[in-house]
């Protein structure tokens, strides 16, 4: 298996730092996980194609993780009006209940009337659990809520040849991102706020560090990060409590496990 980090961002523009995505790779087939902006440019470097991609999984819908979502879509859509046959193999979209909505929503709200009654692309909510030929995906609820909104959000845990890889999506400390992470191989995790700043938005370090302890987590990847804290040592933070190895995650950084 192997993980390309594409995004490790969040809303700030950052010249070496785009928004959430990541790519999983296992055995043939090419998995997205979040699309948030910057994710197309950072398929194209990889060398990506449209007709690479297998499935695509979205953790919750806040555009950080989503606003290359429907562009995506786009890319099938206008690749399939332009030159029919030209799009041997369209994705398969999973994402909170609603998803079908959001993208309908999305696409009148921009006056881009290209994603009702066109169906080549199969759009799907989560289930607790799901099984794929290469994999199983469990989904669990986590807390996140911003602004006083709790969002649809979910860790996902996909499960290969007993080996596990885990992506929080935004949490905060809850029982889903500790029940998602438990006894994980690679845990790709919202990192967001240094120790003490946690909330009902998102972990800080120092719950990670527990919470991977705790869940006797192999490998850690903090991604998700926000430029006003750049200067703290959040790997040092996370180690306070966790003995594991700990990784700051990079922009299209490769890690095969």
């Amino acid at each position: 298996m192997k993980l390309n980090i594409l995004g490790t961002g969040s809303f700030f523009t950052e010249i070496d730092r785009t928004s959430s995505a990541f790519l999983l790779e296992i055995e043939n087939k090419k998995i997205l996980i979040d699309c948030g902006s910057g994710t197309l440019v950072r398929l194209a470097q990889l060398g990506v194609k449209l007709n690479d991609l297998d499935y695509v999984f979205i953790t919750h819908f806040h555009p950080d993780h989503t606003s290359d979502l429907f562009p995506l879509f786009m890319n099938y859509r206008l690749a399939d009006k332009f030159v029919p046959g030209s799009v041997t193999k369209f994705p398969k979209f999973f994402g909170p209940t609603g998803i079908d909505k959001f993208l309908s929503d999305y696409s009148h709200l921009t006056e881009l009337l290209a994603y009702d009654a066109w169906n080549k692309i199969e759009v799907t909510d989560y289930q607790t659990s799901m099984k794929f030929d290469e994999f199983v995906l469990k989904t669990f609820k986590v807390d996140h809520s911003p602004f006083a909104l709790s969002a649809r959000a979910y860790a996902l845990r996909f499960e290969i040849n007993g080996k596990s890889v885990v992506f929080s999506g935004d949490s905060a400390t809850c029982s889903g991102i500790k029940e998602a992470c438990k006894n994980a191989d690679l845990f790709i995790c919202d990192a967001s706020f240094p120790k003490g700043k946690g909330s009902t938005i998102h972990m800080d370090t120092y719950d990670i560090g527990e919470i991977c302890h705790a869940g006797q987590v192999k490998k850690v990847i903090l991604v998700h990060f926000y430029p006003q804290f750049a200067t703290e040592d959040l790997v040092a933070e996370v180690k306070e409590k966790f003995s594991g190895e700990v990784i700051r995650g990079q922009d299209l950084s490769k890690i095969e496990f």
